[in-house]
């Protein structure tokens, strides 16, 4: 950071000088608007539906696994990569234009039907974000972290295929292309939880080193890779059957196995700390749920996909953005009581969608909404902390 050019970086407004801001912030606000609509649409306002692109299903899909979670992925990669490489991130004009044109497809979305040109606007953002992470790591050589540019193109090829979904140009089945984006998301979120946890844990409860053992590493992710292969490429149904439930099976217990060396037990009374760990045992935890539902077909697909997405991914979103925002700003990691509330509503929210439906399917509708106005209320407050956190200036007065 020190080659750069104090007074010119001041310049830039502050929203603008690293994606964090603007993304973490635009994408926390629409997830609040996508929740409220979706909750409005199952307490019967079937409305709302024209703010959905005329398919809410396909709209509440997208936009969270895309709109949201996709700029939030996108916002932490292209902060992070300045601490791999020590190349300031892209920011300014060149980080503004990547945002308008995320900016402009949510906005088409909400207030057209299906059209190929917001297929078209939608298509851009992701891959200029993948340039823009590429490049440093090249020049660098950090091969090891370099995998995360294809993994962002390769979500824009699912993007394109939900939209040709939308447009009635494809006939692959809608479940089909988000589960294999969820998926791609959950290997990347066990990547970097599996990366930064331990070491979060062991500075923030001021214990003994986690330590890396390298076989278990690698059993945690060489599955999570399989895994994703299997999802992604025409495996013959007959072979599918079999190995899909097995890696998800396997990638499951092996996480869960590397997540118990982490001393959950310790961080009880940090918040940043206890959401991150019950988020990636939320991850584990769906991941086996999912491989019954694959091999018994004993758990409902919704109630194992959910816990993977709401519970896994929501939650590890919720306390990542949370401590990130507050590291790359100045400040110190400590939150104000109200996230605390945010926190334990998206835990709430994560229980409403999976276990009251689990135990009351009588009550699924209801839970439904109640899941839906839990997590709004959990960015809600997000939204409402952080807005002068990620559009002011840092507190120290460096750059970023």
């Amino acid at each position: 950071m020190q080659i750069l050019d104090s007074e010119k970086e001041q310049k830039i407004l502050p929203l603008f000088r690293l994606a964090f801001r603007p993304f973490f912030l635009a994408a926390s606000m629409l997830s609040v608007v996508s929740m409220l609509l979706w909750g409005l649409f199952w307490a019967g306002n079937v409305s709302v539906a024209s703010y959905m692109y005329s398919n809410p299903v396909w709209w509440h899909s997208h936009e969270m696994l895309f709109g949201f979670t996709g700029a939030i992925i996108i916002g932490f990669l292209l902060t992070a990569v300045q601490n791999w490489t020590g190349n300031p991130g892209v920011r300014g004009w060149k980080l503004a234009v990547i945002f308008v044109f995320w900016l402009a497809a949510r906005l088409g979305m909400f207030t057209s039907t299906p059209n190929i040109a917001w297929m078209i606007v939608d298509l851009v953002w992701m891959p200029l974000a993948a340039g823009f992470l590429a490049y440093p790591i090249i020049i660098r050589r950090q091969w090891n972290n370099l995998f995360f540019a294809p993994l962002i193109v390769l979500m824009t090829v699912l993007n394109g295929l939900f939209h040709f979904v939308a447009l009635g140009l494809s006939d692959i089945p809608l479940r089909a292309v988000s589960f294999a984006t969820v998926m791609v998301i959950s290997v990347i979120v066990l990547v970097v939880g599996g990366r930064v946890i331990p070491f979060f844990t062991w500075r923030g409860t001021q214990t003994e080193q986690i330590t890396r053992i390298k076989w278990l590493e690698l059993g945690a992710l060489v599955p999570s890779w399989l895994l994703l292969i299997n999802v992604l490429l025409p495996v013959p149904s007959h072979i599918s059957d079999v190995t899909l439930p097995a890696l998800l099976a396997v990638t499951g217990i092996m996480h869960l196995i590397r997540f118990v060396r982490w001393r959950s037990l310790s961080t009880f009374r940090v918040p940043l700390l206890w959401l991150l760990h019950f988020a990636y045992l939320a991850m584990t935890i769906g991941m086996l749920l999912l491989a019954l539902h694959y091999s018994l077909g004993s758990v409902s697909y919704s109630i194992a996909l959910h816990t993977l997405t709401v519970g896994g991914i929501g939650c590890m979103i919720l306390a990542m953005i949370a401590r990130v925002s507050l590291g790359h700003t100045g400040r110190a990691l400590q939150i104000k009581p109200i996230i605390v509330v945010a926190f334990v509503a998206l835990v709430l929210a994560t229980l409403a969608r999976t276990l009251l439906i689990a135990l009351q399917p009588t009550l699924t509708i209801q839970a439904y909404i109640i899941s839906a106005g839990l997590w709004a209320l959990a960015f809600a407050i997000f939204t409402t902390a952080y807005f002068p956190i990620l559009s002011r200036a840092r507190v120290d007065g460096r750059p970023g």
